[in-house]
């Protein structure tokens, strides 16, 4: 077969129109830094790119999620922290008073002034907020023990924070359980006549607050300076600031059992946040594989690219050969 002028011009224009398509894909890439620009340049490229953002910003929602629980359940536990240094100057101070041969009434008096501001700062603890989310309030998103109140306001609900497909992890502590709403003290111990009695810190049908109620009971106990308890009149024996030094104790206890219990889903929740961090990062490289461009590589061959085309321009007509008119001039 006889390869014609017109032949080979239109081969020529069809290898330089795709040379020039070359050229434009890559001055793309270059100016985008992308390797996809259109979803045909790579279809598949295309959808593993698509499906990657979609995993990514799913893990990044995840991820907001736990570093808002993290930040939410470090408060708590600051709080907590605070709750045990008040409890424990209480302490401290209720020791302080029950030394009859250094202390007088009017000293009583004195520190009952101090612990009535310690439990006006604890149930100002008990109120804390994140954000607008009472702390110890439960799902509740009502103050838990407002002014004047003499029961806990919040719920027992708990909590909870997605961060992952089938995971939530229970980031808030139950006030009721913190502050015994509705506990009690019960003897369990026969102590010897000299001997503080034991208790032990339990739910019952109280509706009272009992780290409040007990703060309270031992300013009063301390304006009486009653050290050992009395009559109160009933032929109940009201407590003295003996007694109230044991419930302080186990106040104290029962915060720090609490706060190891929140520690551990701390430990979690940061191990979770850690792994949805790896993983997204880790699909971001391979959603730069897919997407973008090797700078470097990309402007070799849009070199290369370009030599060829120029080369092929300046050589085209050569490769045409003369026509019979050529010949019979």
């Amino acid at each position: 077969m006889r390869i014609s002028n017109n032949m080979l011009s239109r081969n020529l224009l069809l290898n330089l129109w795709a040379a020039q398509g070359r050229i434009d894909k890559l001055q793309n890439q270059l100016s985008t830094g992308q390797k996809i620009n259109r979803p045909s340049d790579d279809p598949v490229g295309t959808e593993n790119s698509l499906r990657f953002k979609s995993n990514i910003s799913y893990l990044n929602q995840l991820k907001a999620n736990a570093k808002e629980g993290i930040a939410y359940m470090d408060t708590t536990d600051d709080t907590m922290g605070e709750m045990t240094s008040m409890i424990q100057r209480a302490k401290e101070l209720a020791i302080r008073a029950m030394n009859t041969s250094t202390v007088n009434d009017e000293d009583r008096k004195k520190i009952a002034i101090e612990i009535d501001q310690i439990r006006e700062h604890v149930i100002e603890l008990a109120n804390t907020k994140v954000g607008s989310k009472y702390i110890f309030g439960g799902t509740a998103n009502v103050e838990p023990f407002p002014k004047g109140a003499t029961e806990w306001q919040g719920s027992d609900d708990t909590k909870k924070f997605q961060v992952g497909g089938d995971l939530s992890i229970e980031v808030s502590v139950n006030g009721h359980d913190l502050f015994g709403a509705g506990w009690e003290y019960a003897e369990v111990t026969i102590p010897a006549p000299t001997d503080p009695p034991t208790y032990e810190y339990k739910k019952g049908s109280g509706s009272g607050i009992a780290m409040f109620d007990t703060l309270a009971q031992l300013s009063k106990a301390l304006n009486e300076s009653n050290i050992n308890g009395v009559d109160d009149g009933t032929g109940t024996e009201e407590d003295g600031v003996q007694v109230l030094l044991s419930k302080l104790e186990l106040q104290a206890d029962h915060i720090s059992d609490v706060r190891a219990q929140l520690g551990a889903r701390q430990n979690r929740m940061d191990s979770v946040y850690t792994q949805l961090d790896s993983t997204s990062a880790n699909l971001g490289d391979s959603l730069s594989t897919v997407l973008y461009a090797d700078i470097a590589e990309t402007l070799v061959n849009f070199k290369t690219q370009d030599s060829i085309y120029q080369a092929a321009l300046s050589v085209g007509t050569k490769i045409i050969q003369p026509s019979l008119a050529d010949f019979l001039r």
